[in-house]
């Protein structure tokens, strides 16, 4: 199948990335594939192969038009998905209202394949690894009370491709939460 690896995603705010770079920085030490501050986000439609980028433009347009900002709290650093095996570095917190049906209606709206998600956890990635990274950090434990808070106020179809140094992030595509478009087709 041909098409253009996409997936959707709510780009972080000012204030999301002033906190991940100043944890960044008091980390420094973390052997780690940190996340460039323009490709920090919080995926709602995880990635697909997209045969028709302008109709999901269109779509997340109507999407946005009919949805608030999220005002969302980060509580917690930790390694991630599954802390037997970790290969990332993330942050976590309770779901904002609405953000886990926002996330089901995206991907029905985009046509995207898959199921919906039936939990939803909210996590900003802001740094990868591999298992020789994990021995190189010690196999430490992480787990460390944050409190960031930002405001999550676009939707943004990206382009994803997949690199050996990891994924290269191109936004198609960016609209306004609550109808406001900032960019686009």
């Amino acid at each position: 199948m041909e098409g253009t690896r996409v997936f959707v995603g709510l780009p972080a705010g000012r204030e999301l990335v002033e906190s991940t770079q100043a944890y960044r920085r008091a980390h420094g030490g973390l052997t780690a594939r940190w996340v460039k501050p323009e490709n920090l986000h919080l995926t709602l439609v995880p990635p697909w192969q997209c045969l028709d980028v302008d109709t999901v433009c269109r779509a997340l347009r109507d999407e946005a038009a009919r949805q608030s900002p999220f005002e969302v709290i980060f509580e917690q650093i930790s390694f991630g998905p599954d802390p037997r095996r970790p290969r990332l570095i993330w942050a976590t917190g309770a779901d904002p209202a609405g953000l886990p049906e926002f996330a089901r209606g995206l991907l029905s709206a985009t046509g995207a394949p898959g199921e919906p998600r039936k939990s939803f956890l909210l996590h900003l990635t802001i740094a990868r690894f591999n298992s020789h990274d994990l021995m190189a950090m010690g196999q430490r434990k992480l787990r460390e009370p944050v409190s960031w808070r930002g405001k999550l106020d676009a939707l943004c179809l990206y382009e994803s491709h997949l690199k050996p140094g990891g994924a290269q992030y191109h936004e198609l595509c960016r609209v306004g939460l609550s109808g406001n478009v900032e960019s686009g087709l």
